[in-house]
């Protein structure tokens, strides 16, 4: 029985994280610099085996809740996965949030370019904030929107902001 190879993320704060290359590799980011030597040499360390992948804009405690997600998605695209489960799953994921990791997730998820996450995350941002929104939770749906602009192609269901 083969053992899965196992990838070191690197964070901002200097910390580490070793996670399965493929659960790693559910961010097009992370992938593309494991597996393309010519891209961002700098930040890919080879040292005794081991490879290190250095992202120097995501917080450990933000890594970490990315790779929790990316771990339960990883299988998502073989039909191994119950999708009533998954959905169950993230659901839960996104109410133990708080608003202020959810803003932070945000930004790593579109760093890391890993679009079911971001797009998880800010359709759920939007519900999250409720009726009385403070100027913590405007500046979340501000982000969500500039967000989702960014996203190809826009779902429907985010082309009105209308209650």
């Amino acid at each position: 029985m083969s053992s899965k190879k196992m990838i070191t993320l690197k964070s901002l704060d200097g910390r580490t994280l070793e996670v399965e290359e493929a659960v790693a590799k559910k961010s097009p980011m992370i992938k593309k610099m494991i597996e393309d030597e010519d891209v961002m040499e700098d930040e890919v360390d080879d040292e005794d085996n081991d490879n290190v992948v250095h992202l120097r804009k995501v917080t450990h405690k933000v890594l970490d809740k990315v790779m929790e997600y990316c771990k339960r998605h990883v299988n998502e695209d073989e039909k191994v996965v119950n999708e009533d489960e998954l959905k169950a799953w993230d659901q839960d994921f996104i109410v133990k949030t708080n608003k202020s990791t959810l803003c932070n997730l945000l930004l790593a998820a579109y760093y890391l370019n890993i679009q079911s996450l971001l797009l998880l995350l800010s359709k759920n941002a939007v519900h999250k904030t409720g009726e009385d929104k403070t100027m913590e939770d405007m500046r979340i749906l501000l982000a969500c929107q500039q967000v989702l602009l960014l996203l190809e192609p826009l779902p429907s269901c985010f082309l009105s902001w209308e209650d």
